[in-house]
């Protein structure tokens, strides 16, 4: 049997304690956490004592020392992987610290704050001997999967359009989310998901060529965060649309896209396990859908055939998606094989984002990736200073939120 593969925390936040953490615990066979960094020494002996904890819970003893590094490099000396849950504007920072340092690295989503991070991490991951993925567990939902699959089948045609909103209503988020510089608003956070999942759903060879800000705005301006009643200054709801190219016969397929932290406006349910998602042909439409028992389905509605429903292995927590997700990069280093998630796709995710904001700063016009990418040179200093760039392009780009 091969050993467990060592694994190091990087960021001790929700996301690490309330979601890997566990999944770990149930892998514990397959990796065991040796080493936790954060910049917040409290926070990491927290993480420390919950990761502890839940494995004896399980009835697993720890006979190794889990060390809180005081440094990234102190923890590289003793790990093979790291998994990344900082704030925004840490992703792409310490992913290419790591992979410098041919350590394997999974991030949560986004994989950056902008294209520019993206694409710099992307090289460094290509130059690097180890690993990356981008942590976006909804592709790693069944439901997913059987949508994708069964749109594939061509049972309803060429696909011609995409509906996928994602989000909920919520202020129960760490406050940095809300900051322009290192949360960026709600498109970041479930617009990546969005991104992500619609782009898997129609087809990863599909060429995303233009995108259009329907609505980028502050929705729920006023909100008790951290313990305090703020007016925020970040987008809380974007809706854009994406205009694909299938290549093999030059069509285009449209995707509409919601990403909110208010109450969603395209479905009564836009949440990760049970939000609405639709998919329309040339034949017919695919839709998300549960019964009056909540059984899951996914209904086929053809021109034709009729309506049929097809019953789905269904998840109804993330839980077993982020298990599913990190099980699926350790199966990735065991067999030196890239993720199907990789850096390439986050930095077209990047690129989609950062256009549907570029248009809603241009009156909601349709943005091209040329254009994206004229005007982000602007921000070029000449420092190569990639935090202090992005710091400027993340105001920028949250101008029209802010009061």
């Amino acid at each position: 049997m091969k050993k467990p593969l060592r694994l190091g925390c990087i960021g001790t936040g929700m996301i690490m304690n309330a979601a890997h953490v566990p999944a770990f615990v149930d892998l514990r066979d397959e990796v065991i956490v040796t080493g936790i960094f954060s910049t917040n020494a409290d926070s990491a002996q927290k993480t420390k004592e919950n990761y502890l904890k839940q494995m004896s819970d399980a009835g697993a003893s720890v006979d190794w020392d889990v060390k809180i590094c005081s440094t990234v490099e102190a923890l590289f000396a003793i790990v093979d992987l790291v998994d990344i849950c900082t704030p925004n504007n840490y992703h792409a920072y310490y992913s290419e610290l790591a992979l410098s340092a041919g350590i394997h690295t999974m991030c949560e989503k986004p994989i950056a704050r902008n294209w520019l991070e993206a694409d710099r991490l992307a090289k460094a991951a290509k130059k690097s001997g180890a690993l990356y993925q981008l942590n976006d567990d909804n592709v790693f939902l069944p439901r997913y999967q059987h949508i994708k699959n069964i749109a594939a089948s061509g049972v309803i045609g060429e696909i011609t359009n995409i509906i996928l909103p994602r989000g909920t209503a919520s202020s129960d988020r760490n406050d940095w989310f809300f900051d322009p510089v290192s949360g960026g608003g709600a498109i970041l956070d479930y617009g990546s998901h969005a991104v992500m999942g619609a782009w898997f759903l129609i087809g990863f060879d599909k060429i995303p060529r233009e995108v259009r800000s329907v609505c980028l705005r502050v929705k729920d301006r006023t909100r008790f965060i951290g313990g305090q009643l703020v007016d925020i200054e970040t987008d809380d709801d974007a809706h854009f649309r994406v205009l694909f190219e299938n290549p093999a016969n030059g069509d285009f397929i449209t995707a509409m896209l919601e990403a909110t932290w208010s109450w969603p406006d395209f479905s009564d349910n836009a949440s990760d396990v049970r939000g609405y998602i639709r998919i329309d042909g040339t034949e017919g439409t695919i839709t998300s859908y549960f019964d009056q028992d909540d059984n899951e389905f996914i209904r086929v509605e053809g021109m034709v055939s009729g309506e049929r429903l097809i019953p789905i292995k269904s998840y109804r927590s993330e839980t077993l998606s982020f298990r599913d997700e990190i099980i699926n990069f350790i199966r990735c280093i065991r067999s030196g094989k890239q993720s199907m998630i990789d850096a390439d796709l986050g930095v077209v995710t990047m690129q989609i984002i950062g256009a549907a904001q570029l248009s809603e700063l241009r009156g909601r016009k349709s943005v091209t990736f040329d254009e994206l990418a004229e005007f982000f040179s602007t921000f070029d200093d000449g420092s190569g200073d990639m935090q202090k760039i992005g710091d400027k392009i993340a105001l920028e780009l949250t101008k029209p939120f802010r009061l």
